[in-house]
């Protein structure tokens, strides 16, 4: 089909906004609310958009076909998928969705079942929705239409500029999390590690002043009362460390909760919404543990 840059746009923009119905029409479905699946911020989902595209574009010519037209759709859009995946998940650090638990799945990016929708799919769309969509297109009179794409091409480049920023702040925020998670660790472990040194001495001092009853009792008490007064006094070391420890750790776990729950952006939040399976290159604990502390606010709202 020869179409020109003007229609591709209209296409793609229109197939992207079909997508993001079919994407929220199914989390719908599953989790009963309205769930903003697509990668933007506003109505699209750009793999819908370019997916879909490449079908009419390269395959139709294969359109009375139905058997190479699905088969080349399920081909020719797996590869995309895969390929929108793994180009987002190197310039994000992020994981977006993931069929790993699915069996023949490559590397988490697309998997069979999938696959075989994405080939019915734009079978069907080929065969049945897009002739339609395509008159609709060449009925639109071309100045309106073209400043009504204009616009529209205008506030999805905001919209992605906004999304890019909000995916950025996301990360800064996961990052932020895991650091203060490992300095908790450390200091947990230094609490542990005086606590143990404190039970040492004791045992020690205690063995010394149990060595010395042997060499009689006077020499016993002068001795004891000089292995109580060391005790004593690395005793109080050690309580003050673990004071000054548990001071440092109380501080950073107040701070690490404020980063849970303060200044999400409504981006942030949408983020975690629209990909539950989402994973983290570097920062998976943070992510879960942030995706959990969400998910239980959002269940007692």
């Amino acid at each position: 089909m020869p179409i020109s840059l003007y229609e591709a746009i209209w296409i793609f923009l229109i197939y992207a906004f079909l997508g993001w119905v079919c994407e929220v029409a199914f989390a719908a479905f599953r989790s009963h609310s309205f769930v903003n699946r697509g990668f933007l911020n506003g109505p699209l989902c750009p793999v819908y958009g370019f997916g879909v595209l490449a079908v009419i574009v390269i395959l139709y010519p294969l359109r009375h076909n139905f058997f190479l037209l699905f088969f080349g759709s399920f081909v020719l859009v797996s590869a995309i998928e895969f390929f929108t995946g793994f180009l987002l998940e190197k310039l994000f650090h992020n994981k977006w969705w993931d069929y790993s638990e699915r069996k023949f799945n490559i590397r988490g990016y697309i998997c069979p079942l999938f696959s075989l929708l994405w080939g019915l799919g734009c079978t069907l769309v080929l065969k049945v929705f897009h002739p339609i969509v395509y008159r609709g297109i060449r009925l639109l009179p071309q100045l309106p239409g073209a400043i009504a794409l204009f616009i529209l091409c205008l506030v999805s480049a905001v919209d992605l500029s906004i999304t890019v920023a909000n995916i950025l702040r996301f990360n800064e925020r996961l990052q932020l999390l895991d650091e203060i998670a490992g300095k908790i660790k450390v200091i947990s472990d230094e609490i542990g590690e005086n606590i143990y040194e404190g039970v040492s001495v004791a045992v020690e001092k205690g063995g010394e002043l149990k060595e010395n009853i042997y060499e009689g009792v006077t020499v016993a008490v002068e001795k004891g009362e000089e292995l109580r007064e060391s005790f004593d006094i690395k005793a109080a070391e050690i309580k003050n460390a673990l004071l000054e420890k548990k001071a440092e750790r109380l501080k950073l776990q107040q701070q690490y909760n404020r980063l849970l729950s303060e200044n999400v952006s409504f981006g942030m939040k949408r983020i975690m919404r629209a990909f539950p399976r989402m994973k983290s290159n570097a920062y998976q604990e943070a992510l879960l543990k942030w995706k959990h502390y969400w998910g239980d606010k959002r269940r007692k709202l």
